[in-house]
């Protein structure tokens, strides 16, 4: 039997994302992603905070273009990490690592309606187009 682990999230960034680089100088970018759980007839059953993590050229795409508010669709697998804290507690974080990220609206905030998930998505640097801020 095969493994696959691969999610798809569409939602709206929390804050700016946060742009660092690795000691090797590798780019990489974090963000939280705000997805809503619905029921039938599109009732509202909370929303999910999800950590996103995106790397090297998506990384740098993501630093730029991307701004609290945002809808975006991220395509990725989930990993879950363990780590001691100061306090040599040892916690648990689980985050997306993104492979794939698409905006979802356009500069002047119209809403554009996604396509339905494909088995390959178009290359994110030419999905993207510069942004203003939004009002989320």
């Amino acid at each position: 039997m095969a493994n696959l682990n691969r999610i798809i999230l569409i939602g709206r960034l929390t804050a700016d994302p946060e742009a660092r680089f690795t000691v090797d100088g590798t780019p990489m970018t974090k963000f939280t992603l705000a997805v809503s759980r619905f029921q039938k007839e599109g009732v509202s059953q909370g929303t999910d905070f999800i950590d996103i993590v995106t790397w090297r050229k998506l990384a740098e795409v993501s630093g730029q273009y991307l701004k609290k508010g945002t809808l975006a669709l991220v395509e990725g697998r989930i990993q879950i990490r363990t780590y001691e804290d100061k306090a040599g507690v040892r916690k648990w974080t689980t985050e997306v690592i993104a492979r794939n990220m698409q905006m979802l609206e356009s500069p002047s905030k119209e809403k554009v309606v996604p396509a339905a998930p494909q088995a390959g998505f178009e290359d994110v640097g030419e999905s993207l187009e510069a942004s203003e801020d939004l009002p989320f």
